[in-house]
């Protein structure tokens, strides 16, 4: 999940990226921060219509305050600050009051704020399951009207609706790789793998040059989903396309699947060395520094960790492709996820001016903003920013095929046991604690969250 813990952070097959280029396409740590000074363009917006032509309001419109709760300021916090400020200058009669979350933390948070009575006129909706308990207990505002829906790609738009109804504005997408640091491969004259028995004897040169292969923070739970993550599409998804819905109707389990080989080589990467030490101890941003500064050849990350090692190591030549967790000769899939959305609450006493700033996120301009600073993939059809040349790298990947972040379809429950399952696992080797037993919990809160 918020460039940080997406999986959150993003249900269906997920998306052409790019209309004519890409098919396919989270959460981060953060203080909250309440601010609403009308001078603080950080704080303060006013919100315009998308692609309409309603006019600005006159000079004695009624002030009006909108209460917004979001995860976003970590990915897209200088966005934010920008859009904001183009809002209150087209209508200095709206106030945005903008508090930020810890995308883990938010999803308490704002089921506290609506079931105590204070929810914020604006929020941030994730997608797919994680927004269902919401949208059953008639929280969230139906944006099935708004202008900007029909300009959506399908697997993004399906990715905020429930039932035919669509539940938020998706803004950008993700999606997950092997970030790779350019100048050491061609140092060492090495190429890009194709399959998993490439990956590994790559992981195996870099270790005996003396290089760390992978660098990893699994001591922030979020970080220890994303190998399984990136292996999944094409250990799972690729062939069997409704496993998913196979556990839902209970044709299917966790333990004895997939799932069990995936956790096998995750293990036998940091068992070969092919880690940093101590990855248990280790955190996400001390893992971008290790690839930053060039201590670390690869890192097994979502897009959003490019302006995170940038900001380390501006001159940083990094390069991106999917995690070749597949046989020789086999396709690889890639992760990706819708990774930031605007929702509204239904209940909100200003559902006109909702609706203006939710649009205004919309407008081509906008978007295009957010994708640039962010390095994120477009979820509208009529928006196709230039891409860096990191991520149109993994464009060719992308059009093989995609899966969504799993999260995304699973039952709430089964992320978190899957988060302290893996930390236990990594602590032997899977000696004192069994694969086998992290995946039989993973079975029994999917089966006991299912239906709820």
């Amino acid at each position: 999940m918020s460039s940080r813990k997406r999986f959150v952070g993003s249900a269906t097959a997920l998306v052409l990226l790019l209309s004519t280029v890409l098919a396919g396409c989270g959460g981060n740590n953060g203080n909250n921060a309440a601010e609403s000074s009308p001078a603080s363009p950080a704080a303060t917006s006013s919100a315009s219509p998308s692609a309409s032509a309603e006019a600005s309001p006159s000079e004695d419109a009624k002030p009006v305050t909108l209460k917004m709760l979001h995860f976003m300021e970590a990915e897209a916090g200088p966005t934010l600050k920008e859009i904001n400020k183009r809002f209150h200058e087209k209508y200095p009669n709206i106030t945005i009051e903008y508090e930020n979350a810890p995308v883990d933390q938010y999803q308490t948070l704002i089921r506290t704020r609506f079931a105590s009575g204070d929810a914020p006129d604006l929020l941030g909706v994730l997608p797919g399951t994680w927004k269902a308990p919401f949208v059953q207990s008639g929280y969230l505002m139906d944006l099935s009207d708004r202008p900007w829906v029909s300009r959506l790609q399908q697997g993004a738009k399906d990715m905020e609706s429930t039932d035919g109804k669509v539940y938020a504005l998706p803004l950008d997408q993700n999606a997950i790789g092997v970030i790779y640091n350019k100048k050491i491969f061609t140092d060492q004259g090495l190429a890009i793998p194709q399959n998993w028995d490439e990956f590994l004897a790559l992981s195996e040169k870099l270790k005996a040059s003396g290089v760390t292969p992978l660098a990893i923070g699994n001591k922030d739970l979020w970080v220890t989903q994303i190998i399984p993550f990136a292996m999944a599409p094409s250990a799972i998804y690729r062939d069997t396309p409704n496993f998913d819905q196979d556990m839902y109707d209970g044709k299917a389990t966790f333990a004895g699947s997939a799932w069990t080989k995936m956790m096998e080589d995750y293990i036998a990467l940091n068992d070969k060395g092919y880690f940093n030490k101590g990855v248990l101890g280790t955190s996400y941003d001390q893992s971008v520094q290790l690839m930053a500064t060039g201590k670390a050849a690869m890192m097994v990350m979502g897009n959003w960790a490019l302006p995170a090692i940038l900001g380390v190591n501006k001159d940083a030549d990094l390069g991106m492709f999917p995690l070749p967790y597949a046989e020789a000769g086999k396709p690889v899939y890639v992760s990706s996820a819708i990774a930031l959305g605007i929702g509204a609450s239904a209940k909100t006493e200003h559902p006109d001016e909702v609706k203006k700033y939710i649009d205004f996120w919309a407008e081509p301009e906008n978007n295009e903003l957010l994708l640039k600073q962010a390095q994120a993939f477009p979820v509208f059809t009529d928006v196709n920013p230039d891409l860096s040349p990191t991520l149109k790298e993994l464009v060719p990947y992308l059009n093989v095929g995609t899966y969504n972040f799993l999260d995304q379809k699973w039952p709430q429950g089964v992320q978190d046991t899957m988060f302290t399952g893996i930390q236990n696992v990594l602590v032997d080797g899977g000696k004192s604690y069994s694969i086998d037993k992290m995946l039989k919990e993973m079975d029994k809160v999917f089966a006991e969250k299912k239906g709820k």
